[in-house]
C-alpha cells in the first residue's frame, strides 16, 4: 500500500487552560510530542514522502524544547537521558532531511531556470545517491533496539508520571497553575531572541544562526502555551515570528548548500565527474546567494516588526 501525504501527522495544538496544574500540562505536552514523532515513523521508513522524516524531527525538536521549558520540574537524571536520546535520533535523521531539502528547495528551482544544464543533472544524480545513504542511516536508527527502547521508556515515563519521582523538594510546584510558569518561560525565550538579534544588520553568520535557533525554540514554546491566551492576542505575535523565521530560513539556504556540497565533493574526490559537480555546485550556491541578499533586506524590516510586536502573555 502506498504511503501518501495524508499519512503524515502534523503537530496538533496542546490545549491548556490557565488554572490547569503544571503536572497536567507536562503530561499533555509530552504526550503530544511523543505522538507527533512516533506516528510519522511509518512514513519516514517508507521514504516516499520527505515530510515523514521532517515531521519526526520536528516532533523530537518540540520535545527537546519542552524539556527545556519544564526543566525545573523534571528531575535532572531524567532530563539527561531524554536529551541524549532525542539528540541521537535527530542526528540520525539529519542527513536524509538535509538532502531532501537540497533536492526539492535548493536544486529544483535552479534546474527549472537552467533546463539545458547537464551538469545540474549530474549533480542531482550525485545528490540522490547521498539522499539514499541518508535514508539508509535513518532506517537503521528507527528500526534499532535503542529507538524502540526509547519509545517504550517515554511511554512508561508518561503513564507513570515519573517526573514526580523522586519527590520534588517543592512538591507544590507541580500543583500550581501552569499560567505562571508559562509566562516566565515565554518571557525568557523572547528576551533571549531579542538579545541575540541586537544590531541585526551587523550580525555575523554564526550569530544569525543562533538567532534562528532561538526563534525556532520560541515558536515551539509559544505553540505549547498559546492556548492560554485568546487567539486575537496571539495572532499578531505568531505572524511576526513566522515572517522572521521564514526570512532567516531563506538566508540559511546558502549555508546549508555549501556544507552539503562540500561533503559531497569530499566523498567524490576520486571521481572523474568531480570538476563538473563542483561547477554545478557553484551555480546552485551563486543562485541562492542572490536570493539570500534580497532576503537579508526583508529580514531587517521583519526584525523591526518582531522586536516591536506586543507580547501576548
Amino acid at each position: 500500500m502506498r504511503v501518501g501525504r495524508s499519512s503524515v501527522r502534523r503537530p496538533e495544538g496542546v490545549v491548556l487552560i490557565r488554572t490547569m496544574s503544571v503536572d497536567h500540562a507536562v503530561a499533555l505536552t509530552f504526550t503530544e510530542c511523543l505522538k507527533h514523532w512516533t506516528t510519522n515513523e511509518a512514513v519516514a521508513l517508507k521514504g516516499a514522502d520527505p515530510e515523514g522524516i521532517h515531521e519526526m524531527r520536528v516532533g523530537l525538536r518540540r520535545m527537546r524544547s519542552a524539556l527545556s521549558d519544564f526543566r525545573t520540574i523534571i528531575p535532572a537524571a531524567q532530563l539527561a537521558w531524554m536529551k541524549r536520546e532525542t539528540k541521537w535520533l535527530i542526528t540520525s535523521l539529519g542527513a536524509a532531511r538535509d538532502w531532501d531539502v537540497f533536492l526539492a528547495e535548493l536544486l529544483e528551482p535552479v534546474e527549472a531556470a537552467r533546463p539545458q544544464d547537464r551538469r545540474l543533472s549530474e549533480l542531482r544524480t550525485a545528490a540522490r545517491a547521498e539522499q539514499k545513504r541518508g535514508y539508509a542511516t535513518a532506517r537503521v536508527a528507527i528500526q534499532c533496539l535503542r529507538h524502540s527502547r526509547f519509545v517504550g521508556q517515554m511511554r512508561d515515563w508518561l503513564s507513570a508520571r515519573r517526573w514526580r519521582q523522586p519527590r520534588p523538594k517543592d512538591r507544590g510546584s507541580l500543583d500550581k497553575p501552569i499560567w505562571k510558569l508559562a509566562r516566565r518561560v515565554l518571557r525568557k525565550r523572547h528576551d533571549a531572541a531579542l538579545k541575540l538579534g541586537r544590531g541585526f544588520s551587523e550580525l555575523s553568520a554564526e550569530r544569525r544562526h543562533q538567532l534562528r535557533i532561538a526563534l525556532k525554540k520560541l515558536r515551539y514554546t509559544a505553540d505549547f502555551f498559546g492556548s492560554l491566551c485568546p487567539k486575537k492576542h496571539t495572532k499578531r505575535y505568531f505572524r511576526a515570528l513566522a515572517q522572521m523565521q521564514n526570512c532567516l530560513g531563506h538566508m540559511n539556504d546558502v549555508v546549508v548548500a555549501e556544507h552539503l556540497l562540500e561533503r559531497m565533493a569530499s566523498a567524490q574526490r576520486a571521481q572523474r565527474a568531480l570538476p563538473r559537480l563542483v561547477t554545478a555546485a557553484g551555480t546552485v550556491i551563486g543562485w541562492h546567494a542572490r536570493g539570500a541578499s534580497a532576503a537579508a533586506e526583508e529580514a531587517e524590516q521583519n526584525w523591526r516588526k518582531f522586536r516591536d510586536v506586543g507580547c501576548f502573555w
